[in-house]
């Protein structure tokens, strides 16, 4: 479907964009219908993130910045607070 809807084109660079386009578009909009309303966010934001990261144009300290809120747990882990909880 996404190469009939895909916008046509001569030039095979351009014919290839639109044809990613649109199968993104396509993929975006059925894994949607899938998911609960509040899930959706974060599936958007995860798939920003993944699209960024392939382009490149994602900085991992940033990402983990937005992530953690820059807190530092330190260099040491603390030690676990229940001795039922595993390593």
């Amino acid at each position: 479907m996404s190469i009939d809807d895909a916008e046509p084109s001569e030039e095979l660079e351009e014919r290839i964009g639109f044809l990613n386009k649109e199968f993104l578009s396509s993929l975006y909009r059925n894994i949607c219908r899938s998911l609960f309303e509040q899930d959706k966010p974060i599936f958007s934001m995860l798939l920003t993130f993944k699209l960024l990261e392939m382009k490149g144009e994602l900085i991992a300290a940033d990402l983990r910045f937005l992530l953690t809120g820059g807190v530092s747990l330190g260099g040491e882990v603390p030690e676990c607070p229940a001795f039922w909880m595993t390593s």
